[in-house]
């Protein structure tokens, strides 16, 4: 019983390596000609774990990701055609590496007047398919968001595209956002949108600027 759910969740977590199951009799049935030299054998389970381990290191598209780690004010505002901004919404967020530095958790929440919007979310590099992913969490929704994207945090930003449902028709969407470091203390999420004359500009900001440590 103690084994169980360590199994189960190497079962899963592994699949993606796993080939098949061993097999029950020791007879193989002659390959045919030409045919390719049969599978590898499986590695146990606690080997696969051993080499994951090491090939799961988080590499250089992560530490790029540094200047993101911190305490931060935020302010979220919604931004007109012409690039002004409105009164913000105030919060705070939290941002620190964890699982040996392959994730950044993101906890942040919002002041909307009465109601506290909150929310949790993991930044990472995913080595296998060279893509960076942002899901994230909210009380003030049902469902999880998972976004990829590429780009350098410090240049142009990394921009993310996300699939939605419309709910009333069923058609896809594709929503696009953008993070950007503007300088060591203060970065940027910006919900993108493409105006009527074709080009793509910020609809909403959330500003991150580091709260100063205090002495």
């Amino acid at each position: 019983m103690g084994r169980t759910p360590f199994t189960v969740f190497a079962l899963a977590a592994l699949a993606s390596s796993c080939v098949g199951d061993a097999p029950t009799s020791r007879y193989r049935a002659p390959a045919p000609a030409g045919a390719p030299p049969p599978a590898a054998p499986v590695l146990p389970l606690a080997e696969q774990a051993r080499e994951l381990s090491v090939t799961s290191r988080p590499g250089p598209s992560h530490a790029a990701l540094d200047p993101l780690v911190g305490d931060w004010d935020v302010e979220l505002a919604t931004v007109s055609p012409t690039g002004g901004e409105s009164e913000p919404f105030r919060g705070h967020a939290t941002l620190a590496w964890t699982l040996g530095r392959r994730f950044l958790r993101w906890d942040a929440t919002v002041e909307f007047g009465a109601v506290t919007g909150t929310t949790t979310g993991f930044l990472g590099f995913d080595e296998r398919n060279r893509q960076y992913q942002l899901m994230m969490i909210s009380d003030l929704a049902t469902g999880m968001e998972i976004a990829r994207g590429g780009g350098e945090l410090r240049g142009a930003g990394l921009t993310f595209d996300l699939e939605r449902v419309d709910p009333a028709t069923g058609a896809r969407l594709l929503a696009r956002s953008r993070l950007r470091s503007i300088k060591a203390d203060h970065f940027v999420l910006e919900q993108l949108e493409t105006g009527l004359d074709g080009k793509e500009r910020a609809s909403r900001v959330w500003h991150y600027r580091k709260v100063a440590p205090t002495r």
